[in-house]
């Protein structure tokens, strides 16, 4: 306890007071209320000074030491070897010999040439002698290349020999025929060239030229000359592209008809102009033709395709015609069992070709194509028997006009390299002006093919055909009390199945060994009336390049 005694010292008269203090200090501060108003000035006369900015526009030297980088090396893909030759032989059931060889030069930026040769024969159906034939082939060929133009020139030399071995039967059995009577044989010679401008700026023109020619005969003493000439010269101007093609068909066939020489002169002048989107394409045909009457003939053409997804979905449609140029060499790879000493050789005369369709990709493996064809030909070839020889083994041409439909399906599956299909359909509906059935002509074909590749060492390859029945002309006798009528008639010829399969395996890069198995189902089937084609075949042989 602090105890505190305090003296005053009295200078007044009054009483001297005394504190005594028992407890400990306790400071205590209360708390200050400050003045928050603030002074304030009126200014009546209150003056915004104005600020007037300047630049000095001086560049300041700065200097760059760029230090320099070298350009990146992209490695591509590594150049696929190449041989300059490749060889093939087989053989196979019904003696069946195969040979081909080819040469090429390899890769070069001014030139290309090389030739090719094959021979293929087979003795025919066992149960005919006569049915044997043989394709031998020769080409040679050459390519130069420059700035401006890309030049292509081809030899050939083609022996075809073949027999008309569906002579006249009882019960069955063909009557035995001196082997020449009954044969035929083309030897044909050709030539090709062609002249192309490498198009590289599109405000100046851009052409081609295109020559064949080709100079058969038979062995009937039937030959043929045949020249063909085509061309197009274009030129861009803005968005339009105007186009202008020609062309010039010359055939000769000399047998004993005696027939005049057929030309044919086309003119085709078109204008095209497209977006990212769409294309539109117009023009005419203009034909001349010499025989067998001179006749002009006009011919609208049109097209547009529009792109409804970027290369996904693209329908188009359009209208077009033209004179065809029929020659025996079209006749006779057509139909090799044709009579060449009675031909007449004609043109068709496509009056119109109304299509349109849709083509475009479901995926990046996947694409596809549907289209509708609707036409009209006057003068198109049918082949039908020629009664008039005595053993009916060969085919004349009947010419006649004919409107038909065309309804068409593919589809195409593709992995990389290592597997393909194709599936494909085709419908026609004929409808002949004065013939009762569109001879040889089926009304549906189906194909399915792939190929599937294990490794790059085993290679499958499978091929399916299915085609409707097709009709032969034929003739009836019709007897009605003592009336006998001759009338004309359809021989139903069947339908055709057809499955191939083949296996390569690949023992090196140079080496390999194929088998072929033909007509598996072994379907005895008339393309031709009268004329079966072999059953089922096997071919095997081995392949080297080198």
């Amino acid at each position: 306890m602090l105890s505190t005694i305090t003296f005053a010292q009295s200078s007044s008269p009054e009483d001297s007071t005394v504190l005594i203090i028992n407890s400990g200090f306790k400071p205590l501060l209360n708390d200050a209320f400050k003045i928050k108003d603030n002074p304030s000035i009126n200014d009546t006369n209150k003056i915004i000074p104005k600020l007037n900015y300047s630049f000095l526009n001086k560049q300041i030297p700065v200097n760059f030491n760029i230090d320099i980088i070298k350009p990146a090396k992209i490695k591509g893909e590594p150049l696929v070897k190449l041989y300059h030759g490749y060889t093939k032989v087989g053989f196979g059931t019904n003696t069946t010999p195969l040979a081909e060889i080819y040469y090429n030069a390899k890769r070069s930026k001014t030139f290309s040439y090389g030739f090719f040769g094959k021979h293929f024969s087979s003795s025919g159906i066992s149960s005919n002698d006569y049915s044997s034939y043989s394709d031998n082939e020769l080409n040679v060929f050459g390519k130069h290349f420059s700035k401006s133009f890309t030049t292509t020139g081809k030899l050939a030399y083609n022996r075809n020999v073949n027999h008309y071995y569906s002579g006249l039967s009882n019960n069955d059995t063909i009557i035995i025929l001196d082997k020449d009577l009954v044969k035929q044989k083309i030897d044909k010679f050709s030539a090709a060239f062609s002249l192309t401008r490498n198009f590289t700026d599109s405000s100046q023109f851009d052409y081609n030229v295109d020559l064949d020619f080709h100079n058969l005969k038979d062995f009937y003493d039937v030959s043929e000359n045949h020249l063909e000439l085509n061309g197009k010269l274009s030129k861009y101007h803005k968005q339009e592209l105007y186009e202008i093609g020609f062309e010039v068909n010359y055939n000769k066939l000399i047998n004993p008809l005696n027939q005049d020489n057929n030309l044919v002169l086309g003119l085709n002048p078109h204008i095209s102009t497209s977006t990212d989107k769409w294309k539109f394409q117009v023009g005419v045909g203009l034909y001349l033709n010499s025989y067998p009457d001179t006749k002009f003939h006009f011919y609208p053409k049109a097209e547009f395709k529009y792109n409804v997804v970027e290369n996904i979905i693209i329908p188009y449609v359009g209208i077009k015609g033209g004179l065809i140029s029929n020659n025996l060499n079209n006749f006779y790879n057509e139909n090799p069992f044709i009579n060449t000493q009675t031909l007449n050789t004609q043109n068709s005369n496509q009056k119109y070709d109304i299509y349109g369709g849709i083509r475009g990709s479901l995926s990046s493996k996947i694409t596809f194509n549907t289209s509708f064809s609707q036409q009209k030909i006057e003068g198109m070839p049918l082949y039908i028997k020629d009664f008039g020889n005595i053993l009916e083994n060969k085919f004349i041409l009947a010419y006649d006009t004919v409107s038909f439909s065309t309804i068409t399906a593919e589809i195409a599956y593709q992995k990389l390299e290592k597997f393909k299909i194709l599936l494909g359909a085709n419908y026609y509906k004929y409808t002949p002006k004065n013939e009762i059935k569109a001879w040889h002509k089926p009304e549906f074909k189906i194909s399915l093919s792939g190929i599937y590749d294990l490794s790059d060492k085993i290679i499958v390859r499978a091929d399916f055909y299915h085609f409707s029945k097709q009709f032969a002309k034929t003739f009836k006798t019709i007897t009605s009390g003592n009336t006998t009528t001759v009338v004309e008639d359809a021989k139903e010829l069947g339908r055709v199945f057809d499955i191939n399969l083949s296996f390569e395996y690949r023992y090196t890069k140079k080496l390999s060994a194929f088998i072929q198995f033909n007509n598996i189902t072994s379907s005895p089937y008339k393309k031709w009336d009268n004329y079966p084609t072999q059953r089922f075949g096997v071919l095997g042989g081995l392949t080297y390049s080198f």
